[in-house]
């Protein structure tokens, strides 16, 4: 009997790109039509609501003053280096490759240039789309990379993933993914998103935010004492119990068992029950929320990137940034 069912495996597959498609930096700019800015116009109002803005931390709304985005229609590349490169010196480019492998986004990277991908989402992906789109690129990173802090994050990783062993690199595209792209910190006594990931999606936004209602109704946290140091006591406490979960959710993705949102959530249900692991306490809602932790995301297969069942938090910006340094600086050090 053939088995039709989709296997994912969480590898990303190299995109062949045909270089005479590629932008040139005389060819930048792209004539969107009614429809693509009709998009753009009802992502931006979809997320760009009170109830969602409060759980997005401060930086990115002070990014969204600065970088001036139409809500209406999609951004020329030449207003958003007006800026962003006066600001911090980052230049943003336009490219054809979507979501690739790594290594060409970092060679970029180390020439202080954030791309940003010439795919928008279409109708059927509103709520969620698989692999980053202009939105998410603009939308999610470029209100941070106003601003200096969030040119020194990205400033980071390049220097450490050009000399980086191959096992290293796996490391520091998770750290990138659970900081710039699902990160989280406090900022006053409040959980607040702060990746991009998170912030251009309304579905993964709206899943992050029950999540934080969540801990407080079942007495996770109290909001009403300082919240991070309750956060590592659950983690110290059910330290082992998540990391079997990682482990067994990289073996799920190994055998192809998560090949959408929707079914990995199924599987790590399943998961949890194999493990005779309670769906209560941290482990009680969709999202698992634990303190951003090197030796745990490091731990995190590179599978686990198509549907994250765990996300992390820092103190603060401050530690985050000192944490992120904890393992980059001495590979980006190396001679």
């Amino acid at each position: 009997m053939i088995n039709n069912k989709p296997s994912y495996t969480g590898d990303i597959a190299a995109q062949e790109i045909d270089p005479t498609k590629e932008y040139s930096t005389e060819n930048q700019e792209i004539v969107f039509s009614e429809e693509q800015n009709s998009i753009w116009a009802d992502l931006f109002a979809g997320v760009h609501q009170p109830y969602l803005l409060e759980h997005i931390c401060n930086e990115w709304k002070t990014g969204m003053e600065l970088l001036q985005l139409n809500p209406k229609f999609i951004p020329t590349v030449a207003h958003l280096n007006n800026n962003i490169t006066t600001r911090t010196g980052w230049k943003i480019e336009r490219t054809v490759v979507r979501y690739t492998l790594a290594d060409d986004w970092y060679k970029k990277f180390a020439q202080r240039v954030f791309l940003i991908t010439d795919y928008l989402r279409t109708r059927d992906q509103m709520e969620f789309t698989p692999e980053p789109d202009m939105f998410h690129d603009i939308f999610g990173h470029l209100p941070f990379l106003t601003q200096e802090f969030y040119a020194r994050i990205e400033d980071k990783f390049a220097p450490a993933y050009m000399k980086a062993t191959q096992e290293e690199r796996e490391v520091i595209k998770r750290l990138a993914w659970y900081s710039t792209e699902f990160g989280l910190f406090v900022q006053d006594n409040r959980i607040k998103v702060f990746g991009a990931g998170i912030i251009s999606g309304r579905k993964e936004l709206t899943r992050t935010i029950i999540e934080f209602y969540r801990l407080g109704c079942d007495n996770v946290i109290d909001y009403t004492r300082p919240i991070y140091a309750q956060l590592y006591e659950q983690f110290l406490k059910n330290k082992n119990d998540l990391h079997r979960i990682i482990d067994g959710v990289n073996e799920l993705h190994q055998g192809g068992q998560m090949s959408s949102a929707d079914e990995g959530w199924n599987v790590v249900l399943s998961l949890y029950k194999k493990l005779n692991i309670k769906q209560e306490g941290m482990f009680g809602g969709d999202v698992i929320i634990a303190p951003f932790d090197v030796e745990t995301i490091a731990r995190i297969p590179k599978t686990v990137y198509a549907f994250n069942p765990m996300l992390f938090v820092c103190e603060s910006l401050e530690k985050m940034d000192e944490l992120l340094d904890s393992y980059l600086k001495p590979i980006a050090l190396r001679a």
